[in-house]
This record gives C-alpha cells, structure tokens and sequence, in this order.
C-alpha cells in the first residue's frame, strides 16, 4: 500500500512591507504540491514521521493544523474531512527547514550510516 501526501506551500508577501506582526501580513496560498510521486518512504520519514521504519526523528511530526492558515489552505484541508479524516497533519516553517544539515540524519546513532549514505547524529 502506497503513501500520499499533499500539502501547500504558503507565504506572507506583506510580512517584508509591514512586518510580520502587521494585521496585513496573512498566510497566502503559494503552490499546491502532491508529492511522493515516488514513494521516497525515507524523505517522509526525515521530514514528517509518515511511514518511519529506518529510526528517524522527524523535523515535524504531529504538529496539527497550523492557527495561523490561509484561507486556501483552511478551505483545502476542510475538502479532505478535516481532523477527524486527515492523518499525520503537520507543518514545517522554512526556517526549521533551512537550518538542518542534510548530511547528518537525527535518530539512530547506533547505525553508521542510513540507507542514503547519510551519517547519524544526536
């Protein structure tokens, strides 16, 4: 049995002219994305926890539904049941994403390397 995901991906373009605590600077649908095309099992383990046989500690496993959404997403998610019939709903900001070091995989520091080659790490 195959795993999807879908999701969006939002931005604040009034964050950068107002501020981002400006009541101007919502959350705005950017793109659509429907991955693991693929079924990269290792990608959605790193990222969210979805499917983690290889010991990874997600970047952002169970985060729920983020307050702060767009409309477009709030209407999106609502199209899939909401809460009650969506599973593994979660959220990762840019930021969290971006300081990540790729080469090191947080988890299981008792294997020398996962199966993409990557080192373990604490």
């Amino acid at each position: 049995m195959s795993t999807d995901l879908s999701g969006m991906i939002e931005c604040r373009p009034g964050a950068r002219l107002w501020g981002p605590d400006d009541e101007d600077s919502v959350w705005e649908v950017g793109i659509d994305l429907f991955l693991n095309r693929g079924n990269a099992y290792d990608g959605l383990a790193y990222l969210f926890g979805i499917r983690n046989s290889f010991g990874f500690r997600p970047l952002a496993e169970d985060h729920g539904f983020p307050d702060d959404a767009s409309d477009g997403l709030r209407g999106e998610f609502a199209g899939y049941g909401g809460p009650h019939d969506v599973h593994g709903t979660t959220w990762l900001t840019w930021a969290e994403l971006s300081t990540t070091d790729s080469r090191c995989v947080p988890g299981r520091p008792d294997w020398p390397t996962t199966a993409l080659g990557h080192n373990w790490c604490d």
